[in-house]
């Protein structure tokens, strides 16, 4: 028989998860097919994501074994750069009469989203109750919280997925700039010059 506390504690975990849902299917929508390149908007979006891994990155010297969280984000953002290298070259850009457009590769995206989500539903609906139990009895018998265990997998992964928009927004920014979408006077005088 459930407590009712645990009852309560499903309900909070099923309207986190739906609200992930949520933001997710909507971000999703935003992120797949035709899109409208923002030359600001995606160097912010690169600017934030390297911070944030910074940050992240320093956090990690506070562990109990920093060296394996530096080895699985780097070897994270390893893959992330060689995904958003391929995803950048299946990338298509052009300019119209509203300016410059760029269609992102559909599968990949979703592909790295989707296994960010399923890593972190696992982290929190098995191992997350495994740890807490462990700590409890730890605190238990030794009286002193022990500290959190180290997670390589989930970091790797994010870091993978930090790597990917990162190199991936930097990539469009120089393919944009290389190809002349962001110089509406040169693309003119190339025109005119047909």
């Amino acid at each position: 028989m459930t407590s009712i506390s645990g009852h309560y504690s499903w309900i909070a975990i099923v309207a986190v998860v739906a609200l992930v849902a949520l933001i997710l299917y909507r971000r999703g929508r935003r992120l797949i097919g035709h899109q409208r390149f923002h030359e600001r908007r995606i160097t912010f979006r690169a600017v934030v994501l390297a911070v944030v891994s910074v940050l992240l990155l320093v956090s990690y010297a506070r562990r109990a074994d920093p060296m394996l969280e530096y080895a699985s984000t780097a070897g994270g953002a390893f893959v992330g750069f060689v995904i958003g290298l391929v995803a950048l070259r299946f990338t298509q850009m052009g300019r119209d009469e509203d300016g410059v457009w760029y269609v992102p590769n559909l599968y990949l995206g979703i592909g790295l989203i989707a296994l960010l989500i399923a890593r972190f539903v696992y982290e929190y609906v098995v191992i997350f109750p495994q740890v807490k139990k462990q700590m409890a009895q730890a605190a238990t018998a030794h009286g002193v919280a022990p500290a959190l265990p180290a997670q390589p997998v989930l970091h790797g992964i994010l870091f993978l997925v930090i790597g990917y928009y990162v190199l991936y927004y930097l990539g469009l920014l120089v393919r944009a700039r290389r190809e002349g979408h962001l110089d509406p006077v040169r693309q003119e005088s190339t025109d005119s010059g047909r």
